[in-house]
């Protein structure tokens, strides 16, 4: 009887831990909104320091400059897709081709190293120079900050395959694209999507420097717009809008992980 009684039990704390750390999360939510909507007014806070909560949400709402937030995000997002795109196929290429050759590696990484210790955004001004205000210069950054994350995961993925695995291969007669395709690439997957997480994420500040240094449009364009004027419940609005979109990404992120992952599993 004992036992029959402690198995539900056991399940159903099983179930409601996901539920609980929901609602407490959601708990959590709800108390800094509400700090953040009576706090200032508390303290005597300066509006253009810490605007309520009422004040951003009706910022962020405003019908006059919701169609003009949505333009410029449509900007940025484009510039941050389009910049993701390339750097993490480049990013991926690369890797491979210096997994195969151990030479090349050790020739090309210390490279490597030095070009990504040098802080993107102290170049980003030579590329406003190099391209000018439009669109390219924009992509360039951030491709050069989606790049390198995806490289560094990469290549140590592929560079952590099992050796005994890799000879195992070898010596069945594998051909070099099988041992990318059935070996290399489904050992090195977790690896690569760090990668590509910390890409998006760099992928979205990138965009947001480059607007900040020069452009013509965009989500950093408005900030700095907002800014200027001193309109703090509009900057709000733009990071809160900007938070979203970072969100929506790392969430496309984490579902193409679980498929991908099941995918690779069902093959096998």
């Amino acid at each position: 009887m004992t036992a029959t009684v402690q198995i539900p039990t056991q399940r159903r704390a099983l179930v409601n831990t996901p539920m609980k750390r929901t609602l407490a999360s959601l708990g959590l939510l709800a108390v800094l909104l509400l700090a953040w909507q009576f706090v200032p007014g508390w303290t005597n806070t300066p509006e253009y320091v810490v605007p309520p909560l009422s004040d951003v949400l009706a910022a962020l709402f405003d019908p006059a400059a919701l169609p003009r937030y949505l333009e410029n995000a449509a900007s940025t997002m484009s510039i941050v897709l389009l910049g993701l795109v390339i750097g993490v196929v480049a990013g991926l290429v690369l890797a491979i081709l210096l997994a195969q050759s151990p030479t090349a590696y050790a020739v090309v990484f210390p490279y490597i190293v030095a070009i990504e210790s040098i802080p993107k955004v102290a170049v980003a001004p030579l590329f406003i120079i190099w391209f000018g205000f439009g669109m390219p210069s924009k992509v360039v950054v951030v491709v050069l900050l989606a790049f390198f994350p995806m490289l560094v995961n990469a290549l140590h993925g592929f560079r952590g395959v099992d050796r005994d695995q890799l000879d195992l291969f070898r010596v069945n007669g594998a051909k070099p694209l099988q041992i990318q395709t059935r070996l290399m690439l489904p050992a090195a997957l977790p690896q690569i999507f760090s990668g590509l997480e910390l890409a998006v994420a760099n992928s979205m500040i990138g965009a947001i420097v480059a607007e900040f240094v020069g452009a013509q449009k965009g989500l950093g364009v408005l900030i700095l717009q907002a800014q200027g004027r001193m309109e703090t419940a509009a900057v709000f609005a733009l990071l809160i809008i900007l938070s979203v979109l970072g969100i929506l990404l790392n969430l496309a992120v984490r579902v193409l992980r679980k498929i991908v992952i099941r995918w690779e599993i069902t093959a096998r």
